[in-house]
């Protein structure tokens, strides 16, 4: 008797379920006999599953849609061949053959749809499926014809000649359910599917069996065919390819199933072998390991985990597991997400799970694991750059992986990481690029992705180690002779037929998952039975009848039709919700489905039978399907009409359950509610998932949110304010990702269409369109944008202050870069009045530093440290550790300018240790090259030639060309001190290549290059290259400060160079006006260093002169400055040439 509760069937005498203990009603036996005795009658006229379908489980026929193989039968020629016979012998003779032709049909479980004239029409995979329905109908095809040929003798005595079919085949998509009305309806099969058998069969010479390509593909290891090409078929426009049937095989040949259908258990030795040895490895030595296994969905990675991890550890570590899911493939951090669950629910606290990570952290690492966060902590998350956010998040994520790691060895395994969004592919490589600071082994597995592949770059480690930091795993099918001990492994070979056990191992294609799946419904058909450690088989019979399956997605919808109602309702509920899914979700979609108060049962039954999985989430009981291809195969078996329906029911329950937390499913609300054609709420959730993402840093997935958003609007009227904002937010983001004109073209749409905008709506865009024409190098157009911003303020009596303060900033900004100090100051001091006392810290600190650039400018160093320290102090209290370690590298440059190269080393070397301690690499990047620069400056020149090419490598490594041009131009200036001339132009001509890609001509590091590119020709005596270089020079610095020549410090080089090229040339006159300027603008411009160079080169002229006492003062007065700063190497060359005076005179 089947429990109405969980569906398990138990003894017709029970009283009580044994699974779920719901007690059972005696009066139900009476009900089913009666049921039974209907559908025995039914049975007659129509098909038993159809029957019992009608009176058990209506839902099943309302129609779905199904992969089915169609046959069409006809008797040729029948009309004029029975043409003399009277009605009833006709009756007797069509009806005589029309009986052996179902019973055909009905041997191979199909289904007869109806009867066609003097023929048939059969469908096999609806409402039942099976893995190989076109072997089924194809073996169906033949034996009606052998069922034809053993009538012929009673044919031609009735007729005088044989009767003869022809049939056609045809397998595909169709839609299987109900059609007609109350009064009368019948259970049938419509769809394209469905009409090309009929015309195959039209096509088919008599007594000949004509299938489509499809049919033959999935066929053709089974029967011999022969090819008829390429024919018209009635009703369709090109030419259909068709196969004619011959017979079976003598022997089936090797076949191929379908694309990544496959699993793994044994044969994998040689991996789990590996896999010991680098666990080995990872314990003894304590360093950090990856291992990346990649094979096609179903191959056994998972399998292969988890039997390496069930092996005891000969040391104590931790194992923390996540995994990526099909409908989170576009939301940040999602594997992540998952990882830390598993980790919360081990360390049993909040507090547990973040001990080990630095305060200003936490954060970002409660963001991503979606725990609480405290007023004041959302106010600075929300005040940080999106970029930012992105960088701390990825810091917080690997000092919580590492620190952990280092309290105990820690394993790590993130399964189905090709669901994983753009972001947790970043934050991947970054906990990559640190494993070798920790015992941290980090397991990946995922599918091959051709178009995004999954590419880590581990460092080698720089310590002796027992084996390699890096192993990849690409598992392949299973061999004959391992797939054969696999089902020996379950079943007892010795019962199974021979020629089953080939058909088994030949269409599994060494898959594992096939061949456990296909005994597993052998089980449930009650065909085996455990015996003595394996399932044995206990119907010979049973099993002839049992027909292997041609595809696994077929098996699985198999193992479906044959679960009860409940069940099923319960997994075609839960495959709408997606892969994974609270319990507690579920029981909400069911309550408003069916009026089920609980499925808990039903759950435990499902997990039970294997099509389940229980997932242990922080929070609360999860369950997943056991695998993706199950929760597709029954999706896909909706019909599209249902679907909608269905996910209407999952948004309203996941609104209705997290009502206080809906901004967290944004996007899942905005899938299902689009799914459901909910065009309104797809579109503002759409809209709030895209800033999610934004805010996220998640470009490219806040585009889709974005782009989905203004697609539904199309759709809609009365929503043009949530339309402007994607509009907005997608200018946004192209203009994060650098795509200029497509986020101007954007905000730009939104002021010139959006007619409700209000005024600080418009400012707020005109801001963004004055940011972009910044960046894209138009600053006159970026000024126009800015102006009209304040204008539109003005009509607003209180515009937000920080829209008011930014456009400030932006103004300032602009200023200081034109050379206006004065203005710059004037705007930013304005801006900074009306932010200062608010909670806008992120504009805050970019205006304070700003301020610090202008008095940097005019050399009042006091000044522009007490700005940039004000700065530091507020990414302090924002957590943004980036931030500070960077504010600590612009705290070096002001020290270094001022002349404190003590004070700016030692904030170059804190800066550096932050930056290595946070893997922040770009800012490592360039603390590294400030480090460098000024240990050149001292004539170090090892450690500035070590630190300039680790500034390279990073650069290099992480793609940053700014950083590479910077890097390569210092290697070029210190090879220019050593003398290494080949050296040093390979770097400079690198440098010059690179800045020029960019269209970097404002960037005065391409003037200091031409400069070096000059010098470097002087030393090799090579005038004609040095005057190129000088002109380059020149061109570049007239277009910058509209003077020529200036007075301004970027001036300073050019003139020295202009005057070593002068004095080459002996044109001593020249040389010292060129060098006199250049001395006095580079001492107004407190430039210490590069001004007593200058002094030397003067001093050089003077000496041609032979105005010797002028020479002296210049060289002491170079000495004195460059003792001061401690530049080893320059003031070794002037103490020579004072040296060399003083014995000259």
């Amino acid at each position: 008797m089947r429990c109405p509760q969980c569906g398990f069937d138990n003894e017709a005498t029970a009283n009580q379920c044994v699974h779920c203990h719901t007690a059972l009603n005696m009066d139900a036996a009476a009900q089913l006999a009666a049921a039974q005795e209907a559908v025995s009658r039914l049975r007659h006229y129509v098909p038993a599953v159809v029957a019992d379908s009608a009176l058990f489980d209506p839902e099943r026929l309302r129609g779905e849609r199904r992969e089915v193989s169609i046959l069409f039968a006809d008797v040729v020629n029948f009309t004029q061949l029975s043409i003399s016979l009277d009605a009833e012998a006709v009756f007797n003779l069509i009806n005589g053959l029309l009986g052996r032709m179902v019973e055909c049909v009905h041997r191979y479980d199909g289904m007869v749809d109806k009867f066609v004239g003097d023929g048939l029409m059969a469908v096999f995979g609806a409402p039942i499926a099976h893995e190989n329905d076109p072997e089924l109908a194809v073996r169906a095809a033949l034996d009606m014809q052998r069922a034809a040929a053993e009538f012929e003798p009673m044919a031609r005595t009735q007729v005088g000649a044989p009767l003869q079919i022809r049939i056609g085949i045809n397998s595909g998509p169709a839609v299987a359910g109900v059609i007609g009305t109350e009064q009368q309806a019948a259970y049938t099969v419509i769809g394209e599917t469905v009409n090309l058998a009929a015309r195959l069969q039209s096509a088919a010479q008599p007594g000949g069996i004509l299938v489509s390509s499809r049919v033959y593909q999935q066929t053709r290891a089974l029967f011999n065919f022969q090819t008829s090409g390429a024919t018209r078929i009635k009703g369709f426009d090109q030419p259909i390819l068709v196969f004619e049937v011959a017979g079976d095989r003598a022997e089936p040949l090797p076949t191929r199933g379908i694309a990544g259908i496959s699993t793994a258990l044994l044969g994998r030795d040689d991996e789990m072998e590996q896999l010991h040895q680098m666990m080995s490895a990872f314990l003894s030595d304590q360093r950090g390991r990856l291992i990346l296994i990649q094979g096609e969905a179903g191959l056994g990675k998972s399998r292969l985990v988890q039997e390496w991890l069930s092996a005891p550890l000969p040391v104590a570590a931790a194992i923390w597991r996540g995994r990526g899911l099909p409908y989170f493939e576009g939301v940040g951090y999602a594997p992540f997400r998952s990882l830390m669950e598993d980790a919360l629910r081990l360390k049993g606290a909040p507090e547990a799970f973040e001990a080990h990570v630095t305060p200003a952290l936490r954060p970002f690492l409660r963001q991503i694991a979606s725990l609480p966060l405290t007023p004041r902590e959302n106010v600075a998350l929300r005040n940080l750059e999106p970029e930012r956010v992105k960088q701390l998040s990825a810091l917080a994520v690997r000092e919580w992986l590492i620190n952990e790691a280092r309290e105990q060895p820690l394993i790590v395994v993130i399964d189905d990481f090709h669901w994983a969004d753009d972001l947790s592919r970043e934050l991947l490589q970054s906990v990559v690029d640190v494993i070798d600071e920790a015992p941290l082994l980090l397991c990946v597995m995922t599918r091959p992705m051709p178009k995004r592949p999954l590419r880590l770059n581990v460092a080698s480690s720089t310590r002796l180690l027992n084996a390699p930091v890096r192993l990849d795993i690409d598992l392949k099918p299973l061999s004959a002779a391992h797939s054969r001990a696999l089902l020996g492994g379950l079943v007892e070979l010795n019962e199974l037929p021979e020629q089953i056990i080939s058909t088994i191992l030949a269409r599994a294609e060494g898959n594992p998952f096939y061949i456990e799946e296909f005994v597993r419904m052998l089980i449930e058909k009650d065909v085996l039975k455990p015996s003595g450690g394996k399932w044995r088989v206990v119907s010979a019979m049973e099993l002839r009848t049992v027909d292997v399956p041609t595809s696994l997605g077929g098996l699985m919808l198999t193992r479906f039709d044959r679960l009860p109602k409940e069940l099923q309702q319960v997994l075609r509920d839960a495959s709408v919700i997606g892969l994974e899914f609270p319990s507690r979700l579920l029981e909400e979609v069911e309550r408003r489905l069916h009026g089920i108060s609980t499925a808990a049962p039903m759950l435990e039954r499902l997990v039970e039978l294997s099509m389940l999985t229980p997932r242990h989430a922080a929070s609360e009981p999860t369950y997943a399907f056991a695998h993706v291809l199950t929760q597709e195969t029954i999706y896909n078996s909706l019909l599209h009409s249902q679907r909608p329906g269905l996910h209407r029911t999952v948004a309203e329950s996941i609104e209705f359950l997290f009502s206080e937390d809906v901004m967290n499913q944004a996007e899942s609300l905005a899938l299902h509610y689009d799914r459901a054609r909910v065009r309104d709420r797809a579109m503002l959730y759409s809209v709030l998932a895209g800033n999610r993402a934004k805010a996220r840093f998640a470009n490219y997935e806040a585009i889709e949110h974005y782009s989905r958003a203004l697609q539904l609007a199309q759709h809609l009227s009365g929503h043009e304010s949530a339309r402007w904002q994607a509009a907005i937010g997608l200018g946004d983001v192209e203009q994060l990702i650098g795509e200029y004109e497509e986020a101007a073209a954007f905000y730009q749409a939104m002021l010139e269409e959006w007619t409700g905008a209000t005024a600080e709506d418009r400012a707020w865009a005109m801001l963004k369109l004055g940011q972009v024409w910044d960046k894209r190098g138009d600053l006159h157009e970026a000024d126009n944008w800015l102006q009209q911003a304040l204008k539109q303020m003005d009509q607003v009596r209180s515009a937000a202050s920080d829209l008011r303060g930014q456009v400030y900033s932006e103004l300032g900004w602009m200023s200081l870069r034109r050379g206006d100090l004065s203005a710059a100051q004037q705007w930013l001091e304005q801006g900074l009045a009306l932010v200062n006392k608010t909670q806008y810290y992120s504009v805050q600190s970019s205006i304070l530093n700003r301020l610090g650039a202008v008095y940097y400018n005019r050399g009042q160093w006091v000044d522009a440290v007490r700005y940039v320290e004000q700065a530091l102090t507020l990414r302090e209290r924002l957590g943004d550790v980036v931030g500070y370690a960077r504010s600590l590298n612009n705290l070096g440059i002001l020290k270094w300018a001022s002349g404190d190269w003590d004070g700016a080393q030692s904030n170059y070397q804190r800066a550096v240790e932050m930056h290595e301690s946070i893997g922040e690499a770009e800012g490592l990047a360039l603390s590294c090259t400030n480090l460098g620069l000024l240990y050149t400056d001292r004539g170090d020149w090892i450690n500035a030639e070590a630190f300039l090419q680790r500034s390279l490598a990073i650069s290099l490594r992480i793609g940053h060309s700014y950083e590479t041009a910077q890097s390569h131009m210092n290697l070029g200036r210190l090879y220019l001190f050593q003398e290494r001339w080949p050296d040093s132009a390979r770097h400079l001509n690198a440098a010059v290549s690179l800045y020029e890609e960019a269209g970097a001509r404002e960037n005065f590091n391409l003037k200091d290059t031409y400069y070096l590119q000059g010098v470097l020709a002087l030393e090799q005596g090579q005038l004609e290259p040095a005057q190129h270089w000088a002109k380059r020079s020149q061109a570049l610095l007239r277009e910058a400060t509209h003077t020529d020549p200036g007075d301004s410090p970027e001036w300073g080089n050019y003139e020295v160079l202009m005057g070593r090229i002068d004095l080459a040339n002996r044109d001593l006159a020249n040389a010292y006006r060129h060098l006199d300027h250049a001395v006095t603008i580079l001492q107004d411009g407190g430039q210490a260093i590069e001004a007593a160079r200058a002094l030397y080169w003067r001093a050089q002229v003077s000496l041609k002169q032979e105005h010797f006492a002028e020479a002296r003062q210049d060289l002491e007065a170079s000495q004195t400055v460059l003792e001061q700063l401690g530049a080893v190497a320059d003031l070794q060359r002037v103490k020579r040439r004072l040296t060399e005076l003083k014995a000259t005179s």
